[in-house]
């Protein structure tokens, strides 16, 4: 479950960043996991990421220079790790199964739990 808050907050914060600086990383980020998925080694990502850079391919896209890419890539980043840990510690998950289960809004045998996200 903290995983999953984990990611919320993350995705949250990433949409609360101004553009361009959001299409550039969501960008870079889609084309690393792409490589991530497609690697089959570490050794072997790490090639990927040299022979088809998302930096240098989010530069090209966006018509700006590579190093202001990855240096805006480096400071969201950095920006994320602060923000994310921040806003999960005020997440707050209230399980409401048995509230469902009264109001036979589930069945009372379900093996899933209901939570509300505040």
């Amino acid at each position: 479950m903290n995983e999953r808050r984990y990611e919320f907050a993350r995705h949250q914060c990433i949409q609360r960043l101004p553009e361009p600086e959001r299409s550039v990383y969501l960008f870079v980020e889609k084309r690393e996991l792409s490589l991530a998925d497609e690697a089959v080694s570490e050794n072997h990502y790490v090639r990927l990421l040299q022979q088809q850079s998302p930096i240098f391919a989010a530069a090209e896209h966006f018509k700006m220079e590579a190093a202001v890419v990855f240096e805006t890539v480096q400071r969201i980043e950095a920006s994320l790790e602060a923000k994310v840990s921040e806003y999960e510690k005020r997440l707050k998950l209230i399980d409401y199964t048995d509230e469902f289960r009264l109001q036979g809004l589930c069945l009372a045998d379900e093996r899933v739990k209901y939570y509300f996200l505040v």
